[in-house]
């Protein structure tokens, strides 16, 4: 159990560290945004690429386990909004909440995560997750986020389409799909740039969340506490029934029941600041989801290898 759980808390402990540099200035906002960079510009893309170039082409029944956990996550997210809306929250408030619920922070903690609790074959499944969530959710959440604050949903997606993390999903699939491989020296280079990656994302969001105000991280709004109790009590549950009932193999029940656990990742602060609607509550969201996920999904670790 105690291991269960150190392989958990290790990755909180780069979080950790990330406030740590922040609040002794070792780490500005300047450098903050360096680290981001890489990661959303390098290190994230290299480990997809890396990964898909990899895997060989999932079959039918995989594939429908992936979908069946995108459901599940659809209709979190629908919860999210349906229980705003009965509240009289702002069109804007409900959508951004139900993008909150279902965008999950598989890259910088689900993956690593579960690759260390399961092997690395969970890490291939992980990938394939990655990818739906992107090329899926992702665009859906940012098709709502537009069509509620006014704006043309066309021209959103083409602005989602230029996300690199999109760009490598829809790149590492047709390689995995066409069975591609690259040359070994490239792989070697995109290995070492994806392992570098979820290290250097941790650390960054624990200096994000160090440099926003205390009210920020300890306040309460309805909007955001519906979004926060559907992201990480709602979804692994919604996605564990979704799983079971499909009679999921193991390794794919794990492994999708723990990513839906992960917080609300960063990049819906990020659309919801470029369409001026919900950023500020999206940053509560964000820290609050990830301060508490610290607790359940330690837990749900213990649940899921005992």
């Amino acid at each position: 159990m105690f291991e269960t759980v150190a392989r958990v808390l290790i990755f909180f402990s780069l979080i950790g560290l990330g406030g740590l540099l922040v609040k002794t200035k070792r780490l500005t906002a300047h450098g903050l945004d360096g680290l981001s960079a890489y990661f959303y510009w390098l290190g994230f893309p290299a480990f997809l690429l890396s990964y898909f170039s990899q895997m060989t082409r999932p079959d039918v029944h995989t594939s429908l386990m992936i979908l069946t956990y995108a459901g599940a996550m659809i209709v979190c997210a629908a919860v999210s909004v349906i229980t705003l809306t009965a509240l009289k929250s702002q069109r804007t408030e409900a959508v951004g909440a139900g993008m909150a619920s279902f965008i999950n922070n598989s890259a910088f903690l689900g993956i690593p995560i579960a690759t260390s609790l399961f092997g690395q074959a969970a890490g291939q499944i992980g990938a394939l997750i990655v990818a739906v969530d992107f090329l899926l959710l992702f665009c859906l959440g940012c098709a709502a986020l537009a069509w509620s604050s006014g704006h043309k949903i066309r021209a959103a997606l083409k602005r989602t389409a230029m996300n690199p993390t999109i760009i490598a999903s829809a790149v590492g699939l047709i390689l995995m799909l066409f069975h591609v491989r690259f040359p070994p020296v490239f792989q070697t280079g995109l290995d070492m740039l994806g392992r570098s990656g979820p290290p250097v994302a941790l650390v960054a969001l624990g200096g994000m969340l160090a440099m926003m105000p205390a009210k920020t991280l300890f306040g309460f709004e309805k909007s955001s506490a519906v979004a926060v109790a559907a992201k990480i009590v709602l979804a692994p549950a919604v996605v564990a029934v979704a799983l079971w009932a499909v009679n999921a193999e193991p390794l794919i029940f794990k492994t999708g029941v723990l990513l839906a656990a992960t917080p609300t990742a960063v990049s819906v602060f990020i659309q919801t600041k470029i369409y001026g609607t919900w950023y500020e509550n999206a940053a509560i969201a964000i820290s609050q989801s990830t301060a508490i996920s610290l607790f359940t999904l330690s837990a749900i670790a213990l649940i899921l290898t005992h």
